[in-house]
């Protein structure tokens, strides 16, 4: 069964709050590669928190890849903090109290904090995605699976929803499983919904968040898929020098460093895992690879040419004033080059600059993309 995918290409986009903006960029520029009408050139989507919101859309306009990365491109584009995430203040004050209050009573608390109501993410999902269009995608096979990754809060499990074609099967390994499901606005709210930031939802009887937490293995929805080349668009720049801390760190310091640790650091540890094992397979004598239960897979990561904390220096201002508010009892200000501001920062001024960013990092590799898309010269746009 997994034969008939096994020349597939994936598209895998990880989380990042605002970051992912990052993403629209890369997509533009390889769009720019490919004539008009052509389908997607990722049969094979598989996204993680943002990641996920960007890969759902591109499966919606799977047929088209310059329609779908244009539809993008315009949300993220004209897009503002209100339209995903709203400061719930007077929930946190009464929740603050209510503790405090229980615990002087000498009572538990069993309420949950989440510092941010995602009920106008949920209404912009619901305007903007035609779930419809996944289906049809599948069925005249400009699509071959559509996978959204979210972490089940009730076993500690990395769970991947797939929607795809008959012959994908779910699996089950230590600490991830895939299950098949259709595809629509509450599991994208699941994969987002990061840990006090957003609350958790509750999806087949368990209560599910952001996919990049229990997500040790980010590679493993697309490889379980079918996939034999995978394309990541990491959101973690090489640049490490520019956010190195020069002092004791700060609240948001902290903060930053542990948004960074929960969206990079296992993608970065499978993309090696993944190195290894072809460098190793390469060693085995062909006659014999037929009979281990591995394969090569081949793959190109593409990430930022800069530290996208240092860009939000230039936007911190833009947010709301409550949300500048509560992130300065953090610690952070404008002058900071903090990851904590970079994930909120859902302002068009400073997608605009990410979209930016990302389009002229793939343009200075398009030559090393297209060779691993397998794509002629005779067929490149040249834009």
């Amino acid at each position: 069964m997994e034969q008939e995918a096994s020349n597939a290409c994936a598209l895998v986009l990880t989380g990042g709050g605002a970051r992912a903006a990052y993403q629209v960029g890369v997509l533009k520029a390889i769009a720019e590669c490919y004539p008009r009408g052509q389908a997607i050139p990722f049969p094979i989507l598989c996204g993680t928190s943002a990641g996920a919101i960007n890969a759902t859309g591109l499966a919606c306009y799977a047929s088209c890849f310059h329609l779908g990365v244009r539809k993008l491109e315009y949300v993220w584009r004209h897009l503002r903090t209100e339209q995903v995430l709203r400061l719930q203040a007077g929930r946190v004050l009464g929740h603050s109290l209510r503790r405090m209050l229980l615990g002087l009573a000498g009572k538990p608390s069993q309420t949950r904090l989440s510092l941010f109501d995602n009920s106008p993410l949920e209404r912009l999902l619901e305007k903007l995605i035609d779930f419809q269009r996944i289906d049809n995608n599948l069925l005249y096979g400009a699509l071959e699976v559509l996978a959204i990754t979210a972490s089940n809060y009730g076993t500690g499990d990395s769970t991947t929803f797939f929607q795809g074609r008959p012959y994908h099967q779910p699996w089950a390994r230590a600490g991830r499983s895939g299950r098949a499901s259709i595809i629509a606005t509450p599991h994208l709210l699941a994969s987002s919904a990061l840990p006090f930031v957003f609350k958790p939802c509750k999806l087949q009887n368990h209560y599910f968040g952001d996919g990049s937490i229990h997500q040790l293995n980010p590679l493993s929805p697309a490889i379980h898929l079918g996939a034999n080349r995978i394309l990541i668009v990491s959101l973690a720049s090489d640049d490490t020098e520019q956010g190195m801390l020069s002092g004791d760190p700060s609240s948001s310091d902290i903060a930053g460093h542990l948004l960074d640790t929960i969206f990079t650091d296992a993608l970065t540890s499978d993309i090696e895992r993944l190195q290894r094992i072809n460098s190793t397979l390469r060693l085995v004598p062909e006659r014999k690879r037929d009979q281990l239960t591995l394969r090569p897979i081949d793959n190109l990561v593409l990430k930022p040419s800069r530290n996208l904390d240092d860009l939000t220096r230039h936007h911190f201002h833009r947010l709301p004033f409550n949300i500048r508010g509560l992130l300065r009892l953090f610690g952070v200000n404008a002058g900071d080059a903090t990851g904590l501001a970079s994930f909120l920062l859902f302002e068009q001024e400073y997608c605009r600059e990410l979209i930016e960013l990302g389009y002229q990092d793939t343009r200075q590799r398009l030559d090393e993309v297209c060779a691993f898309l397998g794509l002629e010269e005779s067929l490149r746009k040249t834009g």
